[in-house]
């Protein structure tokens, strides 16, 4: 045997041995170190650990999802945007906002305010803006792009009450609540089929008559209007089957006095006033005033009118004696919710403040009209009959012009106005005719902040 290979063993396995000691000992003194530091035992695995899970939880956008309009830092961020983008304006109070127009990109918020050029009131009014918003893809963070123009934000508007063309029919009365009621009724007579002015002054000389004697109002709710106000305005036959409700508001008709429709009241009169159980009184001379009639006890009063115009007019009754007794009904006429909502819809597409301009047949020196009356800068609608809108278009280089014929979308096959209109009229199309786009055009003209007459 080679004593040296003993030897050389031994030595491997003492050096092993002193080394194996030797890591025994940094061991326990690491250990002893920590325990006495309180650290983690892998402090690298810890690291890693902690590292992977903020990558985990880091948050992130799809910028495509619908934006939650509703998250109050959103909220508060859109308020300090509308503040800082408009500091001559005194907000009083700012609406909660709601998704926009896309809903991934934008939210609509209203408000109420007022600026420093408004008058000393101190009355304030609402508008409703689109805020455009962007966010980072990685920290989900918020920032406004930029605020849209006046009344750009729809979604935030407050809904209106539903339009409605004529209220309800009321229930058929029974005989005991048709005999206690008081009845006024014209008969023939020759307003039909005349310009509207004509036919309201006369509805509202019934109305007054009506209300003086305490009676309810027989009123046949369809018209006839003149055939000026086609579409065209050049029909050759006046327009019948016309119902009131296209043009006036008839739910607050009825509220200023008790009417009651046409064909609902002959229908039972024919059950119960022809068999002699209840009295009637006609009166042909429409020259003889009320008051000489008034304490009649009859259930119904005709007054018949002849077929000499313009002697058997409606509202010749209220001229002479009548005229003293008969308090003014002009606020009875209020126009028909839908045809307002057209004109909401017109002055939302414009300014906060625009300044109008009327006309008469024709629109000579309106460019220099314009010029004096109105400020520069400033939106300007046109209204009156017979627009030149060749020369409108021309008068847009210079002047931001608007006229009636621009927002025709708003009464076209497919819009609200429209689709509404033929929905109540039992299915029939009804057509934006002539006088409707008077009452429009005007209405829209009397929004305007300056009001300049451009007559011939």
């Amino acid at each position: 045997m080679d004593p040296s290979r003993s030897l050389q063993g031994r030595g491997a396995l003492l050096s092993s041995s002193v080394h194996a000691a030797a890591g025994v000992l940094v061991v326990v003194v690491v250990l002893l170190l920590l325990t006495l530091l309180r650290l983690p035992l892998s402090i690298s695995r810890h690291a890693a650990s902690t590292v992977a899970d903020q990558e985990l939880s880091q948050p992130s956008c799809d910028p495509t999802s619908p934006l939650d309009c509703a998250d109050p830092q959103l909220f508060h961020l859109m308020m300090r945007s509308a503040i800082d983008a408009f500091p001559a304006v005194h907000f009083s109070r700012f609406g909660r906002p709601v998704p926009g127009d896309p809903p991934s990109a934008s939210c609509d918020m209203a408000w109420r305010a007022r600026s420093d050029s408004d008058s000393p009131s101190k009355a304030t009014s609402k508008d409703y803006r689109r805020f455009a918003i962007a966010r980072d893809p990685h920290t989900c963070a918020y920032s406004v792009l930029y605020i849209g123009d006046y009344h750009s934000g729809p979604n935030a508007r407050k809904p209106r009450r539903a339009a409605t063309i004529a209220p309800p029919p009321p229930p058929s009365l029974s005989h005991s609540q048709f005999a206690q009621g008081a009845y006024l009724a014209y008969l023939g007579g020759g307003d039909r089929c005349k310009p509207m002015p004509h036919y309201l002054r006369s509805l509202l000389c019934a109305l007054a008559e009506a209300r003086y004697l305490n009676r309810t109002l027989v009123l046949d709710l369809t018209l006839c209007l003149a055939a000026s106000y086609d579409d065209a305005g050049t029909g050759p036959m006046p327009e019948e089957g016309k119902r009131l409700a296209f043009y006036v508001d008839v739910e607050h008709l009825h509220s200023q006095g008790p009417i009651i429709e046409e064909s609902q009241f002959w229908a039972d009169w024919d059950k119960w006033g022809v068999q002699g159980q209840l009295g009637a009184r006609l009166i042909e001379d429409t020259r003889l005033a009320p008051m000489k009639f008034s304490k009649a006890r009859d259930t119904l009063l005709v007054r018949k009118f002849g077929d000499v115009e313009p002697g058997n007019y409606w509202y010749n009754v209220c001229e002479g004696e009548a005229k003293r007794v008969f308090r003014p009904l002009r606020r009875a006429i209020r126009w028909a919710p839908n045809l307002m909502r057209i004109v909401d819809d017109i002055v939302s597409r414009m300014q906060a403040d625009f300044d109008s301009v009327h006309i008469g047949a024709n629109g000579e020196h309106l460019s220099r009209r314009i010029e004096e009356g109105v400020d520069g800068g400033r939106q300007v609608y046109v209204a009156g009959a017979g627009v030149n809108t060749t020369l409108l278009e021309a008068l847009k280089v210079k002047f931001g012009v608007h006229y009636l014929d621009e927002y025709e979308d708003l009464w076209g096959t497919d819009s609200k106005w429209f689709l509404e209109m033929k929905r109540l009229n039992g299915g029939v199309p009804v057509q934006f005719d002539g006088y409707m786009r008077e009452v429009v055009d005007r209405e829209v003209f009397l929004k305007g902040k300056k009001k300049v007459e451009v007559l011939r």
